[in-house]
């Protein structure tokens, strides 16, 4: 899924090869993907608009296509952009599997948006409708805008009772972070993911806000100097994010995964260590397995709480 960072980058490069640009034809490969919020037909209710731009709100892209009318795409688990250059129509191949939309323009590449598991949604609608797409309508701080102080960081923080990385996650709160960057931002602020948004001290809460600023930005900066085509994800410079089994780029211990809510969230357990009792205290068998004599790198699975309950239990301890 393209996040924040990655969006910025997108949202540039299409900006530049198609703004002002007039739409010649549109095609969908999957009439499900689409949602249509306006009476007029597709795709003729879009051919001959001029392309006025295309910004990133949230997750979101949205394409100003005039005359009143947006382009809004929710991309979802894996959907990507892609750009080609124009070529006659008996040279074309035929359209991929996984198009969710095409936009055909006068001089200019042929714009694809393409989504294999079909998550994603592209919504077309009139302007003065647009707040009515779904999550779109109700985003919270967008986390790139001078909106995004402490101040308001504080007072939707302070609402919280979840964990700190549903929280990240939230795009009704934050606009938005995505698995990756919810990941990268509690690694560089030394918290936890299961830690409970109760739990933190003050000091800690301004350590995840000053991390947000931080490494959004950092990460925006990486990607526009790489440079790559829309379509490619670029994610190799990432610390624990897909990084599992590998060793902490700061301290060298060996990076975990852990479930949080609907999804696994990365950490490394010295760097960003329980604030509560855990099923599997990662942390605690990094310290053993450090003071053990003859210790092997050898990544180990740890015993739980409730086995280790057991075998004391059979022992008669």
């Amino acid at each position: 899924m393209p996040e924040l960072p990655d969006l910025v980058h997108v949202a540039e490069v299409l900006n530049g090869a198609l703004a002002g640009k007039t739409i010649t034809g549109a095609r969908t490969g999957d009439p499900t993907v689409l949602r249509l919020m306006v009476r007029e037909p597709f795709p003729a209710v879009l051919v001959g608009h001029r392309l006025a731009a295309v910004e990133r709100r949230g997750h979101f892209l949205r394409f100003d296509v005039g005359q009143g009318l947006v382009v809004v795409i929710n991309a979802m688990l894996v959907g990507r952009y892609k750009l080609l250059a124009p070529l006659p129509e008996a040279q074309r191949k035929k359209d991929p599997a996984a198009l969710g939309l095409a936009l055909t323009f006068e001089d200019a590449p042929e714009l694809q948006y393409l989504d294999e598991k079909r998550m994603g949604k592209v919504y077309l609608a009139r302007a003065e409708d647009e707040g009515r797409i779904p999550v779109y309508g109700e985003l919270g701080v967008d986390l790139l805008s001078p909106a995004f102080t402490r101040e308001a960081f504080g007072k939707v923080f302070a609402k919280r009772r979840d964990q700190v990385r549903p929280f990240l996650m939230d795009k009704k709160a934050l606009a938005s972070i995505g698995n990756a960057y919810a990941d990268e931002i509690l690694f560089a602020a030394g918290i936890h993911p299961k830690t409970f948004c109760k739990k933190l001290e003050p000091a800690a809460v301004d350590a995840l806000y000053a991390a947000i600023r931080r490494v959004l930005p950092e990460a925006v900066d990486e990607i526009r100097r790489r440079n790559q085509p829309p379509e490619v994800k670029v994610r190799d410079f990432l610390k624990v994010r897909g990084r599992d089994g590998k060793p902490c780029p700061v301290c060298g211990t060996t990076i975990r995964a852990v479930r949080v809510g609907d999804g696994d969230a990365c950490f490394c357990p010295t760097c960003q260590p329980e604030t509560r009792k855990l099923f599997v205290s990662w942390s605690a068998l990094e310290a053993a397995r450090a003071q053990a004599p003859g210790s092997s790198t050898k990544t180990a699975r740890p015993p739980s709480r409730r086995s280790a309950s057991r075998r004391r239990a059979t022992s008669g301890s």
